[in-house]
């Protein structure tokens, strides 16, 4: 028989274990502890429970930009993300600001633009980002 995972006694999860156990202890015996279990909320990483409140609390588009922003080298490629920065998000466009004209030309190729909105689509979800702006370092227009 697995042994289950419990909580620290002092959080109160913990204590509402501790005083549910005790209750049904007094009904079901030594067997109160599996059927607390039942009754439990399951446990939850706490990143995936602030992911979840921040794509409901953040205006539109934010929490998908921040996504874009923490995991752009993985997006881009090493190469490319150290010569990239993803600079805003608007309209279903993703504004990239490139530091040399070099890698401007080489970003502004159908065949990188199409891996990066497919490793994007696959982040955040097909439809969010349609469209890549580049902007040569230096330029940077309010977006």
């Amino acid at each position: 028989m697995p042994t289950e995972k419990r909580p620290p006694e002092g959080t109160a999860t913990g204590r509402a274990r501790n005083k549910m156990g005790s209750i049904l202890r007094e009904w079901y015996g030594d067997s109160g502890d599996s059927e607390l279990m039942k009754y439990l909320p399951s446990t939850q990483p706490v990143g995936d429970v602030l992911q979840r409140v921040m794509q409901k609390k953040l205006p539109h588009g934010i929490a998908d930009f921040r996504t874009i922003s923490d995991r752009w080298e993985e997006i881009a490629g090493g190469v490319a993300a150290k010569h990239t920065t993803p600079l805003s998000f608007s309209n279903r466009t993703l504004f990239i600001e490139v530091e040399h004209p070099a890698y401007l030309a080489s970003v502004r190729t159908k065949t990188v633009q199409a891996a990066i909105l497919a490793r994007i689509a696959e982040l955040i979800g097909e439809g969010k980002c349609t469209a890549l702006t580049f902007t040569p370092a230096g330029r940077r227009r309010s977006v």
